[in-house]
């Protein structure tokens, strides 16, 4: 009886597997067709559909692990694909293995086999191509599939050890013929060698292809999502997909808050160490502790296990209302002190640092522009007005946008009378106008935005707007140069596409949006080629379409479209006061752990000696712990250099200063100690002080 009831089951169990995967299967196709009907409804520009499905099923293709291009001909016969023998390929198949390109097995009497190469080979050039800069398979396949019987001159590295069994690596150059290898053809799939054979660019039946190739544990779901994501990267470096589990930590900073318990935290040595219980969070409001060590979290034992930052976020966000129970170690009392906290709602704030720089001049950080930025901006205004600002330093380094919106409020605040802020305008969508319509905050007085290479979108709305209308001074360097606009679309299965609409324009009518041709990695790379280029140190090295002229809206002075907005005073990139030294601390965590592990230990006596922020700052000296923290390198595996020590010692004492004052008070006054060091804000200060720079900008209505 029981074997019939399993043959029953195992029946039960295919006939569900084969219907939810046509379930999967039809519910993928509805979510492809909706995205391409979007995509030509919508984007900035117009497009090709038959390029769009041939990149979705390349797409497809580069996730594949491990690649092969190879596929017998029975594969051939089954999935009815004509074959082409006038086609070849080396002869491997292939691993990516960060970031290296890695051979993963050899086809007997291939050209890679005569060429003598074996598994674990690193390929690092083809042709002269350097294959540092190959990041999917199907570039790749641009340079190994040909003619057959053509030549492919290969470099690559082999590893091995030496007689005294030491590493040694071997760069050997060698040419491996694009040999016919028996029963396997290349996969028309990525490439456009084919002359009268298409490629393989219809989704439906790559999906049938790749459901075949991928192991079973990959979905045609993932799959899919693989192939959209490379898609969308071929329109423009900013329109993204977005799957479920990425859609809620994406928004969360733009909607200024998520749902958790209200901690800020850092795995130290294997263990999980409250950094600061956020004022008003479930956290605070059951008596956790800065200091605080979590040992357990839902009777579940996370100290001593290896726990990753992502492994605790997921243990502790969840919905609002539900409860954690955890477990904390204070102190040195081996006691655990037990918490049930309540998930609530937990803001995020976009307002890193307020403070008075000077006298007369208040700064305000603002690190993204999220739905809650121009509430804290305000609070921030006030507070700062109440202490005697008549002049603003808005520091907008490193911001990379976010809502169009507050940008436009932001600009809004600084912009005396009715003024246009920005304009955008799309294939479909008719050009529409943002102006300033109400009394703003800080229409008077004098005004310095600070920019940098990282500084994108909204910030350079802003920071354009100001421009433009000779409101402020900007200072920095040039900003990165994002002028397009992506507006969020959730598709059937609820996961989002973010496609790109329009292009925005400044209010002299420049697009500030810089080149994108070339592909996404090369878009992304031109903010770090400033500094080989020398841009990041000199402004005369500084590049804009010089023909690509605007001016001023008041004053009629040049300003330049095409690659972001150029400061009206340039300031260096800032490399002195560096070492490898410094740079170790950093990347490894050193100045977090060790700040944080001396505060823990030290609390008590230093609130005492430093009952106040203001007291600390003025009397706090970092020399005398500076022993310890390269003990405590040390013991981190980092080995002291003395030369790169003092190199970098001034650097290194502000840091460890700015660290231990973000977990004795809150991480706030990080920024008011480490400004010290902010090149731009102290170029700022003294420009503040020189009217000739502001003679030329109108600060009158």
């Amino acid at each position: 009886m029981k074997k019939y009831i399993i043959i029953t089951l195992l029946i039960f169990a295919s006939f569900f597997k084969v219907n939810g995967q046509e379930s999967e299967t039809k519910s993928t196709h509805v979510k492809i067709e909706r995205l391409l009907f979007l995509i030509e409804q919508m984007y900035v520009e117009e497009v090709d559909e038959n390029i769009l499905r041939e990149n979705l099923v390349t797409g497809m293709l580069n996730s594949l692990r491990p690649f092969s291009i190879y596929q017998n001909e029975e594969f051939f016969n089954l999935y009815k694909i004509k074959k082409n023998k006038s086609i070849q390929s080396a002869g491997f198949s292939l691993n990516f293995k960060k970031g290296k390109i890695v051979i993963d097995s050899i086809y007997n009497n291939s050209g890679a086999e005569l060429a003598k190469l074996i598994k674990g080979d690193e390929i690092i050039e083809i042709d002269g191509n350097n294959l540092d800069e190959v990041y999917y398979y199907s570039d790749l396949l641009k340079l190994i599939v040909g003619d057959k019987n053509t030549e492919i001159k290969t470099k690559y590295v082999r590893s091995h050890e030496s007689q005294d069994g030491e590493p040694v690596k071997d760069t050997i150059e060698t040419s491996i013929i694009r040999k016919e290898i028996n029963d396997l053809y290349v996969l028309p799939i990525g490439i456009n060698h084919f002359n009268e054979l298409k490629c393989i660019s219809q989704y439906d039946k790559a999906l049938e292809i790749f459901d075949y190739l991928y192991p079973d544990s990959i979905s045609n779901a993932t799959i899919t999502e693989n192939g959209i994501r490379y898609m969308l990267e071929q329109l423009d470096p900013h329109s993204t997909y977005i799957s479920l589990k990425d859609l809620h930590d994406m928004n969360a900073p733009l909607k200024g808050s998520f749902t958790g318990v209200g901690i800020r935290f850092q795995v130290l040595k294997d263990t999980i160490m409250v950094v600061q219980a956020i004022p008003g969070g479930p956290s605070e409001k059951v008596g956790i502790m800065a200091g605080d060590k979590m040992i357990k979290i839902q009777d579940e034992i996370v100290a001593g296990i290896g726990i990753s930052t992502t492994g605790v976020r997921d243990r502790l966000l969840g919905d609002k209302g539900t409860v954690v129970n955890v477990s904390i170690k204070r102190g040195i009392s081996d006691e655990l002190l037990d918490f049930s906290i309540e998930r609530d709602k937990i803001p995020i704030y976009s307002v890193d640092a307020s403070y008075m720089a000077s006298p007369e001049t208040g700064y305000i950080k603002l690190n993204n522009f999220s739905s809650t930025s121009i509430s804290e901006i305000k609070k921030a205004v006030f507070e700062l007005k109440s202490e005697g600002m008549k002049n603003l330093i808005l520091d907008l380094q490193n911001n990379g946008g976010g809502y169009l919106r507050t940008a436009v409020e932001l600009a809004d605040e600084l912009l005396p009378g009715s003024k246009n802020i920005v304009s955008t305008k799309g294939r479909k969508f008719p050009e529409k106008s943002y102006k300033t319509d109400r009394k703003g905050l800080l229409e008077n007085g004098k005004l310095i935005v600070l920019v940098n290479e990282s500084s994108a979108s909204a910030s350079e709305i802003v920071s354009g707007a100001i421009q433009d209308w000779d409101r402020g001074l900007i200072v920095g360097r040039r900003t990165f140069g994002k002028g397009l606009v992506q507006k969020p679309i959730d598709l059937p299965d609820y996961t989002q596409v973010r496609i790109t609409t329009s292009k925005y324009y400044t209010p002299s009518g420049r697009c500030i949006q810089k080149a994108y041709e070339e592909g996404s990695v090369a878009y992304r790379r031109e903010k770090y080629e400033r500094y080989k280029s020398g841009e990041s140190f000199n402004a005369d090295s500084i590049k804009y379409n010089k023909e690509d002229i605007y001016y001023t809206k008041i004053k009629k002075r040049e300003v330049y479209g095409g690659g972001g907005i150029i400061p009206d005073y340039f300031v260096a990139l800032d490399t002195t006061g560096t070492s490898d030294y410094f740079d170790k601390l950093i990347r490894k965590g050193i100045f977090n752990q060790f700040a944080l592990s001396w505060v823990n230990n030290n609390r008590k006596s230093l609130e005492k000696k430093y009952p106040s922020f203001n007291v600390y700052n003025k009397t706090f000296s970092s020399e005398k712990i500076m022993e310890k923290l390269i003990k405590y390198a040390e013991k981190e595996g980092l080995e002291y250099n003395e030369e790169q020590f003092l190199k970098a010692k001034k650097t290194i004492q502000v840091r460890l200063k700015a660290n231990i004052a973000q977990d004795l008070y809150d991480y706030k006054r990080f920024y008011q100690i480490i400004n010290e060091l902010n090149t731009s804000l102290q170029k700022s200060l003294e420009l503040m002080k020189d009217d000739k720079y502001f003679t030329k900008l109108d600060f009158k209505k």
